[in-house]
């Protein structure tokens, strides 16, 4: 399972809001996420370019709504049950500047 798909299943369990409306507004912030750190003068090279990142972006949200859909007509969908990773401890911690003394 990607980060990505981890991710936003994480975003709309948090959202309470599982429906089609919910979900795209989940979506849509984290297109405009990508689109920001991405486009960072200071973003380190190496994260693939933004048409790259927002077509994995893309085929994410195509897997969480198919097993929307599946759901929907009575399959297994997405385990939205409180059993996602914590994915809060894995970012990177910020740097704190020291301040300077004139």
């Amino acid at each position: 399972m990607s980060a990505l798909i981890s991710v936003l299943r994480q975003a709309i369990q948090r959202s309470n809001d599982t429906t089609v409306e919910g979900r795209q507004r989940i979506y849509a912030s984290a297109r405009r996420g990508i689109e920001r750190l991405l486009t960072r003068s200071d973003m380190p090279t190496g994260h693939g370019s933004l048409p790259t990142q927002l077509h994995k972006l893309e085929e994410a949200i195509k897997e969480i709504e198919r097993e929307f859909s599946a759901n929907d007509r009575g399959h297994t969908g997405p385990q939205l049950d409180g059993n996602l990773p914590d994915l809060s401890t894995d970012r990177r911690p910020r740097r704190i500047r020291a301040k300077s003394r004139t």
